[in-house]
């Protein structure tokens, strides 16, 4: 007994069988007709030039993000070297290290890498979240990277967060709109510095409190990283003062906007401070003396 032929494949013959029946129809009536070889000709055009449109815009996007790397890998060239020349005018600033700076002058131009304080490894966010009160990244780089625990993840817009937890290939940050957050930063010209906390009440803002009663500012004043922690070096522009309360009668509470808008940031750089484990070895041996 014949068996039967799968539906399926007279489907696939039918339409098959269609599909040449129609292209030898176009082919016809292009051939008979002046102005239907202008009309199908328009057709194809048109198809040809949304293809070449969707190759082209496929192009361009793919180097964007070359020139993005580009931009990013740059900048990050340019922030190190500013950490080097930074170091270098704290240096020649002291008179007691007058034979040190002699010695880096006489270089030239070329500081040592070794000056400086700080050193930044770029990322990319591949996970973000801003609408929670307790905010996190991910980023792409991880141990094999020299990230760790406890450095500060920073952006053109200012300070992000800091890295909780580490991967090989992956960081988990906690970010700076994360009501557990704090950072310590100061405002304009006073210096004067306290916690920056996030409040979980706007993405745009945050809160810098502890600012003492007496301390002159005026809104519209930048508020920068204080540099009195081991995560983030000092002056980096987080935001501008804007509306203030006195707390208790003691402390202003200063509304901050923020410079980062977090739920546009894509790329970030994590600081990596050369002097964090001899700080921190200081702080425990006099934390364990004063027991």
């Amino acid at each position: 007994m014949a068996k039967k032929r799968s539906p399926n494949l007279d489907r696939l013959i039918a339409l098959l069988l269609f599909i040449v029946l129609e292209v030898f129809s176009l082919v016809m009536i292009s051939n008979s007709s002046f102005f239907q070889q202008i009309k199908i000709g328009g057709v194809y055009m048109d198809i040809r030039g949304s293809l070449s449109k969707a190759v082209a815009d496929a192009k361009y996007y793919t180097s964007l993000r070359g020139v993005n790397r580009e931009l990013a890998e740059e900048n990050l060239r340019l922030q190190t070297e500013l950490e080097k020349y930074r170091a270098f005018a704290e240096l020649t600033e002291n008179a007691a290290d007058t034979v040190a700076a002699d010695s880096v002058r006489g270089v030239g131009i070329n500081i040592p890498d070794s000056l400086a304080q700080f050193e930044y490894i770029p990322a990319r966010i591949v996970a973000n979240s801003t609408n929670n009160k307790h905010n996190y990244l991910i980023i792409n780089r991880g141990s094999r990277s020299g990230i760790r625990k406890d450095m500060g993840v920073v952006s053109p817009g200012g300070v992000v967060g800091i890295v909780s937890q580490v991967s090989e290939r992956y960081a988990y940050v906690i970010s700076l709109l994360n009501i557990n957050q704090s950072v310590s930063a100061k405002i304009g010209k006073s210096g004067a510095f306290g916690p920056l906390i996030w409040d979980g009440k706007d993405a745009k803002t945050a809160v810098l409190t502890e600012i003492p009663q007496h301390i002159k500012f005026m809104v519209g004043d930048t508020v920068y990283t204080s540099g009195f922690s081991t995560l983030f070096p000092e002056n980096i522009p987080i935001g501008t003062a804007g509306k203030s309360k006195i707390i208790r009668g003691t402390h202003h509470e200063i509304r901050v906007r923020l410079f980062q808008d977090f739920r546009t940031v894509r790329f970030v750089r994590v600081v990596s401070n050369k002097h964090s484990q001899e700080l921190n070895d200081l702080s425990r041996q006099y934390e364990t003396g004063s027991k």
